[in-house]
């Protein structure tokens, strides 16, 4: 088969695209209908969708599936919900039927095991433009699970998941929000995002400070790791000169303390403990600092005047 000078091989198009070609571009490439039917019929090929081949058989994946997708249904299709989300990293949710988006004006009957959507609104900042195939950012595909999740509480672990697992952010999926338009679980996404907030160092330092008034601990540090506002980053609380640290995690474990390799007492405090039982965080950080050398001041009693 010579090659055209000027356009791809046909081993070029599905490289690009994880082994996957429609045969209307492999035809067009130069390959023969009766090689693709000798390659389907001794294995070396599969046609999981009508007109679409997947050409490398040695690792067929998530990639190559959401790729003949994407082929099998043709202009304008995007990857979206879980489908989008999954290759972004959401972990949980890859087994869920392929969701394609598609301009409201496209009509066409749904490949078997796809589900086809519909958006009116999808601008190109919900697109992610640097990744093939075509699909939604992360932020807008967590947006799509949690609206077409089947119950709220799962619509619920959907949010919590993709926040933990760090595919998305909270600013990120309040933006993408503001831009779905129209949808029935806005409340319900924005209660979540706010309960989810209240782990974020932002607040766990105000917390704390509180309570470092309140009960005349050392003055500390405070040291964040990633974005104030997001419940994934990290609070450290230095207690100088002591070596005392306090770690705030956004973890549901009880607190604990170690010794780190620098000589330091490392508390890590769950995030909840600060808000639900503070007196349970305040006897942690004392009893460690207490074992470093410090003595809480005593208050002075104001002088009595004489009558």
């Amino acid at each position: 088969m010579a090659h055209n000078p000027g356009r791809l091989s046909w081993q070029e198009i599905a490289t690009i695209q994880a082994g996957v070609i429609t045969i209307r571009d492999a035809v067009a490439a130069g390959v023969p209908r009766t090689e693709i039917r000798q390659h389907l019929a001794n294995g070396r090929w599969q046609q999981p969708y009508r007109g679409v081949l997947i050409t490398d058989l040695a690792t067929v994946d998530d990639l190559q599936r959401h790729w003949a997708a994407v082929q099998a249904v043709g202009p304008g299709a995007v990857l979206a919900g879980a489908a989008a989300a999954s290759l972004a990293g959401l972990v949980g949710y890859a087994d869920e039927p392929i969701t394609i988006l598609l301009p409201t004006a496209r009509r066409i009957v749904s490949p078997p095991g796809i589900v086809l959507r519909r958006s009116a609104r999808l601008e190109a900042v919900d697109l992610d433009s640097w990744r093939l195939p075509r699909r939604t950012r992360p932020s807008r595909s967590v947006i799509d699970m949690v609206e077409w999740a089947p119950s709220q509480k799962q619509a619920v672990a959907i949010l919590g998941a993709a926040v933990s697992q760090e595919v998305v952010t909270l600013r990120g999926l309040r933006d993408a929000l503001a831009r779905r338009g129209p949808i029935t679980r806005r409340t319900l996404i924005t209660e979540t995002l706010d309960v989810l907030e209240a782990d974020a160092p932002r607040l766990a330092e105000a917390m704390f400070r509180r309570l470092e008034r309140n009960h005349l601990l050392p003055v500390a540090r405070y040291l964040t790791d990633g974005p104030p506002d997001e419940p994934t980053s990290g609070l450290r609380i230095c207690f100088d000169p002591w070596p005392v640290r306090a770690e705030v995690v956004p973890t549901l474990g009880p607190p604990s303390t170690v010794d780190d390799s620098t000589g330091h007492l490392v508390i890590r405090l769950p995030t909840r403990m600060l808000r639900e039982t503070p007196e349970q965080a305040v006897t942690f950080v004392t009893g460690a600092l207490r074992q470093r050398g410090w003595a809480p001041a005593i208050p002075t009693q104001p002088t009595a005047l004489a009558s």
